[in-house]
């Protein structure tokens, strides 16, 4: 890996220090998984590779019909 320096105003820097402390990583590790997600291209990935992050996100019953149809399927 090469070494990069940045310059970032300190309220990023507390941001990014905030982010890493929480998420039990280094300060680089999180960068480097910001550039991945922000800057590499999309292309070719599948719907579950780009919205990954929001899989489990929405809780409720599994059954989401709201109402039952009377005269289809054993009724």
């Amino acid at each position: 890996m090469q070494t990069v320096t940045v310059k970032m105003p300190k309220r990023h820097v507390a941001l990014l220090k905030d982010h890493a402390r929480a998420r039990g990583c280094s300060q680089a590790a999180v960068i480097r998984e910001l550039v991945e997600k922000h800057l590499m291209p999309r292309h070719g990935l599948s719907l579950h590779e780009l919205a990954k992050d929001l899989c489990g996100s929405v809780s409720g019953s599994r059954d989401l019909s709201t109402r039952k149809l009377k005269g289809y399927g054993g009724d």
